[in-house]
């Protein structure tokens, strides 16, 4: 279905800020609140690992609720369910500004992922149903580009933030955050599809299961998800390897972060080149030896006990980088062959990916102790994992 593609480039370029400023409310809720971490502590008389926790409940709820999010896209539309997770993660956003604990923000920031769910799944499937497989693929590196605004400004946004206002003006401004997505939605959100009688909410868990035997779909999914791993046992581990081990302030870390979110948003623009000259197949191909390859080396160097911080650094850029690249190109290879079925395929393969990516966070809580070993074997082992399955599968798949 293509009917729906903008037939300008205002058009095009307006589509594009729309869905990845929408998108960005995943990543902007998780890195905006990075280095509060001590003062929520603090400010709780909290162990930081139980702040900590709040972060692997998101990744929890954000990875479960898009399953609820997926057969009720295919049957009532784009908008509705947008509208509905919306409304509640600025309801979520306000309970956590308004929390006496740490066991309060816990629970509050996992409703505040069912909401947010609605931002991932939603996108996706609007720029499946506008795009061809290829062009998808660019479509979703320009969506980098946008959402990737995110983790470039949001540590220093909340850092400005924490220091002027105290924590609690974080999750303010997220409740405003969603009030401005939610206007733009009524106002300029396509419907690609509107309510279809014929899907019905029963047979939910019969298309996930049909959705689950495209072989396709899943490694491409695999792949993809334990990038994301690699990517979010970095957001979680790098505030206490900086901070604490590296004795770093909040807002120098602030300006690391930035930086590698940088690299991350150019290397998804120079997927966008590489997909004009080259298939998907031929870029993604080439392009998964380099996490593998930086991942060995972060290991090596991570085993001494005082690793050298920029060569630490500059590997953990060369990583996310990949992923910026990577990313994209395996979400418009999983949904290319689920043109029907496209908010249950986004929202199974989100549900994977944030389920790989929540276990990743949670191994890097449970075994963080104080050096950057413990972070440096997990994402070396989601690396060379994803490495492992696209040299094994990929191809073999369709």
């Amino acid at each position: 279905m293509h009917e729906m593609k903008p037939q300008t480039k205002k058009d095009f370029v307006l589509l594009i800020l729309i869905l990845g400023s929408i998108i960005a409310i995943g990543p902007l809720t998780i890195d905006i609140y990075l280095p509060a971490f001590s003062a929520i502590s603090k400010s709780f008389s909290a162990r930081e690992s139980l702040v900590q926790l709040s972060l692997t409940t998101y990744f929890i709820g954000i990875a479960l609720g898009q399953l609820f999010y997926g057969p009720f896209i295919d049957r009532y539309g784009k908008k509705l369910p947008l509208f509905f997770g919306l409304t509640l993660f600025f309801f979520s956003s306000l309970a956590c500004f308004f929390a006496h604990n740490i066991d309060q923000i816990i629970i509050f920031r996992f409703f505040q992922a069912l909401g947010a769910c609605a931002c991932t799944v939603v996108p996706r499937s609007i720029v499946r149903d506008i795009f061809p497989p290829q062009e998808s693929g660019r479509v979703f590196s320009h969506l980098v580009l946008v959402m990737g605004v995110a983790p470039i400004l949001a540590p220093t946004l909340g850092n400005i933030l924490l220091t002027n206002f105290g924590w609690r003006a974080i999750f303010a401004f997220l409740a405003a955050f969603s009030i401005i997505c939610l206007i733009v939605t009524h106002r300029a959100i396509p419907e690609t599809k509107g309510f279809n009688k014929d899907e019905k909410i029963r047979d939910a868990f019969k298309k996930y299961f049909g959705i689950l035997h495209d072989n396709h779909f899943v490694i491409c999914t695999l792949i993809g998800g334990l990038m994301m791993g690699a990517l979010f046992s970095y957001i979680t581990g790098s505030p206490f390897l900086y901070i604490d081990f590296y004795k770093i302030s909040p807002g120098e870390f602030s300006a690391i972060f930035s930086i590698n979110s940088i690299g991350f948003v150019i290397a998804s623009q120079i997927n966008v080149r590489l997909l004009k000259k080259f298939s998907i197949e031929k870029v993604l191909a080439k392009i998964i030896y380099v996490p593998a390859i930086a991942a060995i080396a972060l290991v090596a160097v991570s085993a001494n006990a005082n690793p050298n911080f920029w060569s630490l650094s500059i590997l953990f850029f060369i990583i996310l980088c990949s992923c910026g690249m990577i990313m994209p190109n395996t979400t418009a290879l999983a949904l290319a062959g689920h043109p029907k079925h496209t908010g249950s395929a986004a929202a199974l393969m989100g549900t994977i990916q944030f389920s790989l990516a929540a276990i990743a966070s949670f191994l890097i809580g449970k075994f963080n102790d104080g050096s950057a070993l413990p972070l440096a074997i997990v994402i070396s082992g989601c690396t060379c994992l994803s490495f492992f399955i696209f040299k094994k599968f990929h191809g073999k798949s369709s």
